[in-house]
């Protein structure tokens, strides 16, 4: 399951704002015809995982989505529905909600495996948001988790701007958008760890695509 949101092109604050609604609108979506029909329907021996990855705004709607399921409490759901890995990448929620028991984050740590997110100081779509959004904190697509707090023993930060910097002029061949912001698409590295993050096989430690700088703090190899 993939979500995502086109960024707005330089706009105005209203715009965004309008673009938050919307997304506000797709978590009850995501909630009604995603997480609640597949975790309905997974079978306790079923051999397949379910995981979610979630670009831009899209980790908005994922996290409004699972504190939704958690506040409704429908009565047709187990409490100890899980996925598998979410996949952050180019985020645009707040760093500071990613400090350990932050209530904004409880639900998603309560139903994932784990949570890897891909930041690159470089992403200029997320300094936008920075001025656009109401909430004026560092974006965790572009800052990463805070260094300065623990965060949540599931969470795994991997910064990915040295690769980012390592392809001058990057260009767009397949997709389009701010190349900044949305250029993982488009790189072989990024994929291969993503790959390896999505099949869980090897320890988050042992990953080949990766460099290990502290406890699940990582550099994209470039």
């Amino acid at each position: 399951m993939v979500i995502g949101f086109d960024w707005p092109s330089a706009g105005s604050a209203e715009l965004y704002l309008y673009d938050r609604s919307e997304a506000q609108e797709a978590a009850t979506l995501l909630v009604t015809g995603g997480i609640i029909p597949f975790a309905n329907y997974t079978l306790k021996d079923c051999p397949i995982n379910i995981h979610i990855m979630a670009h831009s705004m899209g980790a908005f709607v994922v996290r409004e989505a699972v504190r939704s399921v958690d506040k409704t409490r429908n009565a047709e759901l187990a409490n100890d529905w899980r996925i598998g890995q979410l996949v952050l990448f180019a985020a645009d929620i707040s760093s500071e909600c990613f400090e350990l028991n932050n209530s904004d984050m409880i639900p998603i740590f309560n139903h994932c495996g784990r949570l890897t997110n891909y930041f690159s100081g470089y992403d200029e779509a997320l300094a936008v948001s920075n001025v656009k959004n109401i909430d004026i904190s560092s974006r965790v697509g572009r800052v990463g988790m805070p260094v300065e707090t623990p965060a949540h023993e599931k969470a795994v930060d991997v910064d990915c701007g040295p690769r980012y910097k390592t392809v001058p002029k990057r260009k767009f061949k397949i997709i389009d958008g701010m190349i900044s912001h949305s250029w993982y698409l488009e790189d072989p590295v990024w994929y291969d760890d993503l790959a390896y993050t999505l099949q869980g096989q090897i320890d988050r430690d042992s990953i080949p695509t990766r460099i290990w700088v502290s406890k699940n703090d990582f550099i994209l190899k470039t």
